[in-house]
């Protein structure tokens, strides 16, 4: 038994050594687009139960035929909103439970950036209810800025 947790962490030493890192769904989807110049996230809960925003600024982004992301039709639009309303719900429970809570004070979304031209792409966990895991990305192409919503439950 020594044997074998002695060539664990030495296999895991190894791995951190190498720089190895594993890129989660959040990673790949940011990472589609290039890199970008600015990133700020801010986050309520831990481990399993939580709740995300995140704005990503770029200065030019890889959008047109990206693997994930499709652009907003007016139909789209009514789908997006709905996770948004369910979002700021949280967002508003968050607030009467502490009002100074770090995802509370800085959350700033005004919906009125969607508009047929930007693009999104929306996951949900399968074998869940709806809206009880789900991320959502949606790219504002007049400013370059991806705003990032991820909610679990």
């Amino acid at each position: 038994m020594k044997r074998f947790v002695c060539l664990f962490v030495a296999f895991l030493l190894l791995l951190s050594a190498t720089g190895c890192t594993m890129e989660t769904r959040q990673d790949k989807v940011v990472n589609s687009l290039g890199q970008y110049e600015s990133k700020q996230v801010w986050t309520h809960g831990e481990f399993q139960d939580y709740t995300d925003f995140g704005l990503y600024s770029y200065s030019s982004a890889k959008i047109v035929d990206n693997p994930y992301f499709k652009a907003v039709s007016e139909t789209d639009i009514a789908l997006i909103y709905e996770f948004v309303d369910n979002f700021e719900k949280w967002i508003e429970s968050f607030c009467k439970n502490n009002p100074s809570d770090e995802l509370v004070v800085n959350y700033a979304f005004d919906r009125s950036v969607i508009d047929t031209g930007d693009y999104f792409y929306i996951y949900e966990k399968e074998n869940y209810s709806r809206f009880s895991c789900y991320d959502i990305w949606i790219f504002d192409i007049q400013t370059n800025i991806l705003y990032y919503f991820h909610h679990n439950i």
